[in-house]
């Protein structure tokens, strides 16, 4: 029974004097040789809600009645200024035509045998007249019916994108009401409705950055519009604002995030390949005392191939770049590279691959 006490005694008091400081976890293994860097201050950004939309898009009406014969489109179809999108039914506009063109040519000829007998002295100058005014009627009508066949085709008014199909064959057709809708994709501008103290912040020019939602990080934009009014539902302003970036995924309706700098702040930055993900966690590996530690960090907003570090390591700790898939906390560290970087590099390194 007394042998039995002591081994117990002797486990207790192995796991009593453990070395390893709780929390930590002491993996061993060949030392890594890892690249680090220093978070960089930088101004700190406010990002809005905003929508893509594009300068150039229409609802298409036809100006007359008519039944839809044929539609030649369908939504995403692409079409260049000029192509036909809808045809209506053209026997009754053909009938008019053909009516306005006979009575045209009867007018033609009637007021060609007045001016024969007005030069003869058979005709009176009032029965010139009389002929001359019904010739222009008859001419009048004819350009009328021969528009009215014009509008039989509905054509597209510029290059863009069918966004909305509203008839099929069969259906008809009333002036001014859509039938289809169509957006030009290459002119696209970012839209946000911004709080309404912050209503005299911008001028047409002024430089901010948009994203697309999950399409990489933030490019540069310029203020096309402001809108110097405060909506008393939402208590907000419209801005505007365009960039020359080809942003992937930048179709109408897509969301994206505005972004302005904030009054006098400045963040600590690092770059985003520096974090890693635990699940919902993320962290940075840091080097202490020649030894690999994961520290747990709160982010902020994404730009330009950085992040905001809003709270994590303190002091002049230094972040490791790129960490691979087999690095874990407590593993040594070999040689240590210090590398230097700029906010926009990641970003920059991202586009030339």
């Amino acid at each position: 029974m007394k042998t039995k006490l002591s081994l117990v005694a002797l486990a207790l008091g192995a796991v009593a004097c453990g070395g390893d400081e709780p929390g930590r976890v002491d993996v061993s293994g060949a030392a890594v040789d890892v690249v680090v860097t220093s978070p960089v201050r930088s101004g700190a950004m406010t990002t809005y809600a905003a929508e893509v939309r594009s300068e150039r898009s229409v609802d298409i009406a036809t100006r007359m009645s008519g039944t839809v014969r044929q539609v030649h489109v369908d939504l995403g179809t692409r079409v260049r200024a000029g192509d036909l999108l809808i045809s209506l039914d053209a026997d009754d506009v053909a009938a008019r035509v053909r009516a306005a063109r006979a009575a045209f040519a009867l007018a033609e000829k009637n007021h060609g045998r007045i001016e024969r007998l007005a030069e003869e002295g058979a005709a009176s100058t009032l029965e010139l007249d009389r002929s001359l005014a019904g010739l222009e009627a008859a001419r009048s009508a004819l350009a009328e019916a021969e528009a009215q066949e014009a509008y039989v085709v509905v054509r597209a008014p510029f290059d863009g994108v069918i966004t909305a199909r509203r008839v099929d064959a069969g259906d008809l057709a009333n002036p001014g009401v859509p039938l289809l809708s169509m957006v030009d994709p290459g002119a696209i501008k970012i839209v946000a409705d911004l709080p309404g103290h912050l209503v005299g912040s911008f001028q047409e020019g002024a430089e901010v950055e948009v994203e697309l939602v999950g399409a990489g990080g933030p490019v540069g934009a310029r203020v096309i519009r402001v809108v110097p009014a405060v909506r008393s539902q939402g208590r907000t302003f419209r801005l505007e604002a365009r960039t020359d970036v080809l942003l992937e995924g930048a179709y109408p309706g897509a969301y994206a995030r505005l972004g302005v700098p904030a009054d006098d702040a400045t963040s600590s930055w690092i770059p985003a390949d520096a974090v890693v993900e635990r699940g919902q966690l993320r962290g940075v590996f840091v080097v202490e005392d020649g030894v690999l530690r994961l520290r747990w960090v709160r982010l902020g907003v994404q730009r330009a191939g950085a992040v905001e570090l809003l709270s994590g390591p303190g002091g002049e700790l230094q972040v490791v770049r790129r960490p691979g898939v087999g690095l874990s906390d407590g593993l040594p560290v070999g040689t240590v590279r210090e590398e230097t970087w700029a906010l926009g590099e990641a970003a920059g390194e991202e586009m030339g691959r």
